[in-house]
């Protein structure tokens, strides 16, 4: 990649980061004041900005700024998330997270799988893996 190809993409991350920060922050503003959960105004702000209606923000699934925007937002959302667990509270219901995690992804991928052989008509093994 070129060096002013580079520099095109670094203006239009930055230009999109500013936005998405600028109205996250004054969506929750908003959902503060209005007594809601911020997750509806940030999901309506999301659908406001998007392609669909205003077009501010139109970002393509493949792109390099979707995959930071998703890399930094997972990045903290599991921060948040650990730094949020008290280690008592952990020790005391860690047998139940594993128990009920652990039944629930073989749940999951039972019934996944038995419908993949059915409905799509892969094999059975192939079907679990999915």
């Amino acid at each position: 990649m070129e060096a002013s190809a580079s520099l095109e993409l670094a203006k239009h991350a930055l230009l999109m980061f500013g936005i998405i920060l600028a109205v996250g922050i004054f969506s929750g503003l908003i959902a503060r004041l209005a007594r809601i959960p911020d997750v509806v105004v940030f999901l309506l702000a999301g659908m406001l900005l998007g392609p669909g209606v205003l077009g501010m923000v139109d970002i393509k699934a493949d792109s390099a700024v979707n995959q930071l925007i998703l890399i930094f937002g997972s990045s903290y959302i599991l921060f948040d998330g650990g730094a949020s667990i008290r280690l008592k509270v952990l020790k005391e219901v860690w047998v139940t997270i594993v128990v009920i995690s652990t039944i629930g992804v073989l749940i999951t991928a039972a019934v996944t799988g038995v419908a993949a052989y059915y409905f799509l008509g892969v094999p059975f093994i192939v079907a679990l893996l999915l």
